[in-house]
């Protein structure tokens, strides 16, 4: 059975509070037709307003402070520059590019009163969360780090991947004939690989996803060269090797 959520339990309970006060009202104090009608409509209103009420609790204000703004400072001195790769994962250089590329796609646009944070900041906030594991992957980790909410980590994340994806066919895309070629020489030339090895033409490579800890079932099975525990990926397309 799902769990109900905190209005479906305030619901409930003023529905409950209605039975048990008319239930056990004393005869001599029954009220007359109006009266009844009046609770009702008081009732009634109550109801309306826990359904149309958008925060049933308080929610003060979280201090946010952050310190993600640093990366710009580190951008503009080339000696600084690995401690932006260290909170970014990419060179100041790579983020301009990669900013430049989704900057202007229509998920970073909306018709509400309260705009988005810049694209820079979102994207900054993505790149930070990726490059963190385990403990420290947490929102309200990123969130301290960031200077913004937990919600706005999540949103600036999926903004980010559906503006990112949208690159696939500019960067990933079948080899024609003639790229094809030009891949079996460079094998040819620097391998001396020939014959009917030629013509597959494609090259695999793998990679290793790292779990967060040790899996419950059979988890000595993930333990991985690397002294972790991890998923041995590969990708490769889905065309014949044969077809040269």
């Amino acid at each position: 059975m799902p769990l109900l959520s905190y209005r479906s339990r305030i619901l409930r309970v003023y529905l409950a509070y209605m039975v048990l006060r008319d239930s056990i009202r004393p005869p001599e104090a029954t009220p007359d037709i109006y009266a009844l009608a009046k609770q009702l409509e008081i009732d009634l209103k109550i109801i309306e307003g826990i359904k149309k009420t958008r925060y049933l609790q308080s929610r003060p204000p979280v201090i946010k402070a952050g310190n993600l703004h640093l990366a710009w400072v580190y951008a503009q001195n080339p000696a600084d520059h690995d401690r932006f790769i260290n909170m970014l994962r990419v060179s100041p250089a790579v983020f301009e590019v990669l900013l430049h590329l989704i900057e202007e796609h229509p998920i970073f646009s909306n018709n509400s009163n309260n705009p988005q944070k810049p694209v820079q900041a979102q994207l900054a906030v993505t790149l930070y969360r990726m490059g963190c594991y385990g403990n420290g992957a947490s929102l309200e980790d990123i969130a301290r780090i960031a200077g913004c909410s937990e919600g706005d980590i999540v949103n600036a994340t999926a903004h980010c991947f559906e503006a990112t994806e949208s690159l696939h066919d500019i960067f990933v895309h079948p080899l024609t004939g003639d790229e094809k070629e030009v891949e079996k020489r460079w094998v040819d030339q620097h391998l001396g690989f020939q014959g009917s090895w030629r013509d597959g033409w494609v090259m695999y490579d793998g990679t290793i996803v790292v779990l967060h800890a040790r899996p419950g079932l059979n988890g000595d099975a993930y333990f991985t060269r690397k002294s972790n525990y991890g998923l041995n990926l590969q990708v490769c397309p889905c065309a014949r090797m044969s077809n040269g």
